[in-house]
């Protein structure tokens, strides 16, 4: 496999890939990873973003002599990456499958000797962060989950912005990072943070709207709401943070984008209006936004 010797050590979001060693690390913790499965991994870091065929895939993995049954091979070595990866076929965030004709690497951030690129908001990507419970509340933690994933299905319907899966940010729960790191390890310009609590019979759950590259915090909310309304239900809950939140992302996206036209560049995100408003009287939201 043709390698340029100065990019031995590939690194992407929270993994590092070692060409020579044949190894990928998660964190600095080594990840276990088939033989087939890294070379496939390293032969779509060579090109990120460009489609590699089956046809070279099996050249370069099996070659001409090898009689195997190729299908099944590649589908194995495919599945044991996504798995390694925490990566999704339905919502790709690393690996892209081009039906009938192969597959991408979507998601390259940096070699070693090479500067970070700067994912701005122009990209339109967002994470939504597990918020902070109770560690040893089990049902409060199935109520983030769910809260978080429902906030999650619905900023991704929106045109133009694009979300991570819960899957890939759902390491961050119960874990205490700064903002800007997250941010540069999931390579997202902005992201949701937030605190859930129960007090008496009420939910408390605050929200803010961090910028990454500065730390700014461009929004933040309070939300509280009756514990028995928001357990069987936290759509509910959820479709309100995004009620509050859609305007300063329009605004934020929007400013932001418009200054890249200036230079020359046409490429503006929309946010998609609700169709409907979710109303719910006997919550209240308290909020703040920050010009950024």
């Amino acid at each position: 496999m043709k390698q340029e010797a100065t990019l031995q050590r590939l690194r992407f979001g929270l993994f590092e890939a070692n060409l020579h060693t044949g190894e990928l690390r998660k964190q600095g913790l080594k990840v276990r990873l088939g033989r087939h499965a890294f070379r496939l991994l390293a032969l779509l870091l060579e090109r990120p973003g460009q489609l590699r065929t089956r046809e070279e895939i099996r050249q370069q993995l099996w070659g001409d002599e090898t009689f195997v049954n190729f299908d099944q091979g590649l589908n194995k070595a495919v599945h044991q990456l996504r798995d390694a990866l925490g990566d999704n076929a339905g919502n790709p965030h690393y690996i892209e499958t081009v039906p009938e004709r192969g597959y991408r690497f979507v998601y390259f951030e940096q070699g070693a000797s090479q500067p970070a690129k700067k994912h701005n908001l122009h990209a339109g990507r967002i994470a939504v962060l597990p918020f902070v419970t109770e560690p040893s509340n089990r049902e409060m933690e199935l109520l983030n989950k769910r809260l978080v994933e429902r906030l999650i299905d619905t900023v991704s319907l929106t045109p133009g912005l694009r979300v991570l899966a819960y899957s890939t940010v759902q390491s961050y729960r119960q874990q205490e990072f700064h903002p800007q790191t997250i941010g540069q390890n999931l390579l997202v310009p902005i992201v949701v943070i937030g605190e859930m609590t129960q007090s008496g019979d009420d939910l408390l759950l605050h929200v803010e709207l961090i910028d990454v590259r500065n730390g700014i915090q461009l929004w933040g909310a309070q939300f509280k709401q009756a514990y028995t309304d928001a357990q069987p239900d936290p759509g509910k809950l959820a479709d309100l943070v995004y009620q509050a939140l859609r305007p300063v992302l329009a605004q934020s996206m929007h400013r932001r984008t418009a200054k890249k036209t200036l230079h020359g560049r046409s490429n503006l995100l929309q946010m998609a209006p609700r169709t409907s408003e979710t109303e719910e009287p006997e919550t209240e939201v308290r909020s703040t936004t920050e010009e950024a």
